[in-house]
C-alpha cells in the first residue's frame, strides 16, 4: 500500500486519536504506505508537539477528543495550534447528529473506514485537495 513513490521526503501527519488500537492502526497504515505518523492522544499532547517544532503536512483527529473544547469547537481548536495545516476528522457520530453539534460534514472520514479511504483523505489534504 504505498503513495507518492516520487516524494522526497516522507511527510509527517499528525493523528489525534484516544482509542490506542484506531490510532495505533491509522499509523501502521500510514507508515506502510510511506508517511511518518505521530499519534497522540488528547489536544494538550497536540500542543506539546507544536510547542517543540512539530509542524505536520496534514492531520487527522477523531471528533469526540479528550481535552478539547468540544467537537463544535475541536476544528477551529486544532487549525488553531497547527495554522495553515489541513484536517479531516474521523467520526462514528452519524450526519444528523453531527449537525446538531454544529459540526461541518466538510474533510469527515466516517468510521468504520476502509484503509482505501484513509489513505485518500490523507493524499488528497497533502496535494491540497
Amino acid at each position: 500500500m504505498t503513495r507518492n513513490e516520487d516524494r522526497v521526503a516522507d511527510p509527517v501527519i499528525l493523528v489525534i486519536e484516544d482509542d490506542v488500537h484506531i490510532g495505533g492502526l491509522v499509523a501502521q497504515v500510514l507508515r506502510e504506505a510511506g508517511y511518518k505518523p505521530e499519534v497522540v492522544r488528547d489536544v494538550g499532547a497536540a500542543r506539546t508537539l507544536a510547542s517543540q517544532g512539530l509542524r505536520p503536512a496534514a492531520m487527522l483527529s477523531d471528533l469526540m477528543i479528550a481535552g478539547s473544547a468540544g467537537p463544535e469547537h475541536l476544528r477551529e481548536e486544532i487549525q488553531a495550534i497547527f495554522p495553515g495545516v489541513p484536517l479531516t476528522l474521523m467520526t462514528g457520530v452519524p450526519p444528523k447528529r453531527r449537525a446538531i453539534l454544529g459540526v461541518s460534514d466538510d474533510h469527515i472520514l466516517e468510521k468504520p473506514f476502509e484503509l482505501e479511504a484513509l489513505l485518500d483523505a490523507v493524499g488528497a489534504m497533502i496535494e491540497g485537495a
